[in-house]
């Protein structure tokens, strides 16, 4: 069976001043805005700093998040402090999965 074909993207450089967190802001939110209290970009930017410092699974994330302390949340744009694995585990369950690999491919590659 033939492998699909991936066509290249355009790719152009990210801007240097373009954080992470900015990019991660583009991927739609998909909670209802009733009872929202952390951005969607802060919720990733949590399990990205926390994949990368090992974490592997929803459990992980949350522990990592709790031990990171409230500089860290506050510096990962979460305002109301840590976040708990449920809250993760719900919104990623329902984000659009091919936007985020793309937005964090992008990041990753430097292009956008």
């Amino acid at each position: 069976m033939p492998s699909a074909r991936i066509s290249a993207s355009v790719r152009t450089p990210v801007p240097d001043d373009e954080l992470l967190f900015d990019l991660l802001g583009r991927i739609p939110d998909p909670r209802r805005r009733r009872g929202v209290r952390h951005p969607v970009g802060a919720l990733i930017a949590v399990a990205v700093c926390a994949v990368m410092a090992g974490a592997r699974g929803f459990t992980a994330i949350g522990e990592w998040a709790r031990d990171a302390g409230a500089v860290a949340m506050t510096r990962l744009g979460l305002a109301w402090g840590s976040v708990d694995e449920s809250t993760l585990r719900r919104l990623f369950a329902r984000l659009d999965a091919d936007r985020r690999d793309m937005v964090l491919g992008t990041w990753a590659t430097g292009t956008r």
